[in-house]
């Protein structure tokens, strides 16, 4: 299956096509320019590269959890493509891709939820070991370490960690911490399903920091 992925969860934008495996493009790129205006020249880089704009089978996109706005952005581009193109479209569990920059290990994916938190979930070799949670980024790295064999944490909060690491717990290479638009492709490849282009809404998990406050600011007022 040729694949066209778009990976928006963090703050660099991924896009890449892939051929039956085969990753033909991939443009990385981490910008203070809003995903609105830097994404779309993306998709049009690597369709130019790779020469796939008439051979897309499906189009995959990160459907979270990860940065709010990121994901609308991604989401809402994937489902104009697929709309313009009248192609299929994958949503891809964020996390679930991320595995697939480890594919032979065992791999702990950390993305940034506030608050010191991350979202989290353990995989080996692309399956998922734990539950998809919202936690501590200490908390889930100890609850991971209890898994035998090594685990390698990837994602954009390593930065944040403040423990000593567990002796099987190690920092993914610097090449591979990041979430990818291939990984999300291989990922799709390996799903075999296709979702709604309608329905398809982002995997947020927690609500939005500014809805909360919203919500608690509203409760304060009625109760005055």
């Amino acid at each position: 299956m040729n694949i066209l992925a778009i990976e928006t969860a963090t703050r660099a934008a991924s896009v890449a096509v892939i051929f039956d495996g085969k990753i033909l493009a991939e443009s990385l790129r981490e910008s203070p320019q809003s995903f609105s205006e830097t994404l779309m020249p993306q998709v049009e880089d690597v369709i130019k590269v790779s020469g796939a704009f008439e051979k897309i089978d499906a189009i995959a996109v990160s459907i979270g959890p990860g940065s709010f706005t990121g994901l609308r952005i991604g989401l809402a581009t994937a489902k104009a493509l697929s709309y313009a193109w009248q192609t299929k479209i994958i949503g891809v569990p964020t996390l679930q891709a991320m595995a697939y920059n480890f594919p032979s290990a065992k791999v702990l994916p950390l993305i940034d939820a506030q608050k010191n938190r991350a979202y989290c979930q353990l995989f080996e070799e692309t399956s998922a070991l734990s539950k998809l949670e919202v936690k501590p980024i200490d908390e889930a790295i100890t609850q991971a370490a209890q898994f035998d064999g090594k685990i390698f944490l990837c994602g954009d909060v390593l930065h944040k960690i403040k423990i000593s690491l567990p002796p099987n717990v190690h920092l993914a290479p610097t090449n591979l911490r990041m979430p990818r638009a291939s990984s999300v492709a291989l990922c799709a490849q390996d799903l075999k399903k296709f979702d709604n282009v309608m329905n398809l809404e982002p995997l947020y998990v927690r609500r939005a920091e500014a809805e909360e406050l919203w919500e608690k600011r509203h409760g304060l007022l009625s109760e005055s």
